[in-house]
């Protein structure tokens, strides 16, 4: 085969916690060669390309469609906004609705494909606490049935990543071990669980929390709750970004409390996300833009923003440093789905993203092609 081989010159790269400046050369997407040389000013940044692990869908394209031509065009259009991976994420249905999105999903990403790499599946349900639905139809929800949840799982474990799930129904806790079992993340979700129940879980196998705060108990400083539970453990926390699931000051003290190691942003998007709304948009009968989100019936439903908005965000209106930014939008993620693209440095898989001094997007590589 032919080694395609791609130069990116004059950038700044974080290499071991330190910024570094030069040319990388790459061949296959893997950085073969690193010529360090004296930094000039306003140069471009190549950062380790966004991980979205929880997104339903972008730029008209939902991931719960079983169309192939529908899911490339989803990788393409992630890729063009920097996000060079992704799991899509699927709401809740009756396990035997998700087969034939799973088996399209096999289908589209067998062998080469452009755009972002698809690294498998989350589902948000079907096992999620009614009381808690929010946004999501309550009647989609499922009773555990650890059968059928085994069956299924025997065929179609290697899709699955990311299972949310509220431990606190029945058969909850042996749902949670038999997803350990087969190999997936399960997730605290739409959950009523109270601390004790949150222990209890935490002990069972569920190692993360889906969307922090949004759809669980909210903070009671008399009485401890789920929240306290998971604060306390060190288990990994999905945070939305938008500054709307989470307001701005509870994000940046829930930064430096959990630490910038065990939190992953999420875009937690939709088809409609990746697109810029004006206030009061009405995109159907019941969906609507306001504050910076999409409101279902007076609901928050939706994020409409992705990855690269969470990075600039983090990183030019907080002002966290660009290691921990790069950690939170990408690398953590990453180390969580095994995507082998964690540092820049010789030898190492490099799914890039290049932004100008301004931070606005330049280049996208994945796997050793440009991809924007």
């Amino acid at each position: 085969g032919i080694t395609m081989t791609i130069l990116i010159q004059d950038v700044r790269f974080i290499q071991r916690g330190t910024m570094c400046f030069g040319d990388l050369y790459l061949e296959d997407g893997f950085v073969e060669r690193i010529d360090y040389k004296t930094p000039k000013p306003y140069s471009d940044i190549a950062l380790n390309g966004f991980v979205d692990i929880h997104t339903h869908g972008f730029r008209g394209c939902s991931a719960e469609s079983n169309d192939i031509n529908v899911l490339h065009q989803l990788a393409i259009q992630y890729a063009k906004r920097g996000t060079v991976g992704f799991l899509a994420t699927l709401d809740p249905m009756p396990l035997k609705d998700y087969e034939p999105i799973l088996q399209g999903y096999r289908e589209a990403f067998k062998g080469e494909y452009p755009g972002a790499r698809f690294y498998g599946v989350h589902f948000e349900g079907p096992y999620l606490n009614p009381k808690r639905a929010n946004d999501l139809d309550p009647d989609c929800l499922q009773p555990i049935n650890l059968q059928e949840l085994e069956r299924f799982l025997f065929h179609y474990s290697d899709l699955i990543k990311i299972m949310s799930i509220a431990p606190e129904l029945e058969n909850g806790l042996e749902a949670v071990a038999m997803l350990k079992r087969f190999g997936i993340i399960a997730s605290v979700a739409h959950s009523e669980c109270s601390f004790e129940q949150t222990k209890q879980a935490i002990s069972a196998g569920i190692t993360q929390a889906t969307h922090l705060c949004n759809a669980m108990p909210d903070f009671d400083h008399h009485q401890a709750g789920i929240l306290d539970a998971i604060i306390e453990s060190d288990i990994l926390c999905e945070l939305n970004m938008d500054g709307v699931h989470i307001q701005r000051p509870m994000l940046q003290w829930l930064i430096r409390l959990l630490g910038q190691q065990r939190i992953m942003a999420i875009s937690d998007g939709s088809a409609c996300s990746g697109y810029e709304y004006p206030q009061g948009y009405q995109l159907d009968h019941k969906h609507i833009v306001q504050n910076n989100a999409i409101y279902a019936n007076g609901h928050l439903a939706n994020s409409f923003q992705d990855l690269s908005d969470a990075f600039r965000y983090l990183y030019l209106e907080l002002h966290y440093p660009l290691e921990d930014c790069i950690a939170m939008t990408s690398t953590n993620a990453g180390r969580l789905i095994n995507t082998l693209n964690y540092e820049i440095g010789l030898g190492k898989k490099a799914d890039l993203v290049v932004m100008d001094h301004n931070i606005e997007l330049k280049d996208v590589i994945i796997s050793g092609k440009h991809s924007l």
